[in-house]
């Protein structure tokens, strides 16, 4: 007899990295997971790829098929 595997559904945050869909989340959000479903504030969702993950410092690239998103600017740092 085989048993029945429920599909888990988890929730997370992440950050827009790049204009073309690129995001970054926490490793144990995608951990395991064969689909991962992107929700934008705008309510517009995408089936994300995993590009890599590090367990160790909990962080993890997703990539979404999307492009001219507003994306978080990190190559300039806010002023102190």
């Amino acid at each position: 007899m085989q048993p029945h595997v429920v599909p888990s559904r988890g929730v997370g945050s992440g950050f827009i990295v790049s204009p073309d869909g690129y995001i970054v989340t926490n490793a144990h959000v995608v951990d395991g997971a064969n689909e991962v479903t992107v929700r934008l504030t705008d309510r517009r969702e995408f089936t994300a790829k995993v590009i890599g993950t590090d367990k160790r410092t909990d962080v993890a690239l997703i990539k979404i098929d999307a492009k001219n998103l507003p994306a978080l600017d990190l190559s300039n740092p806010p002023a102190p």
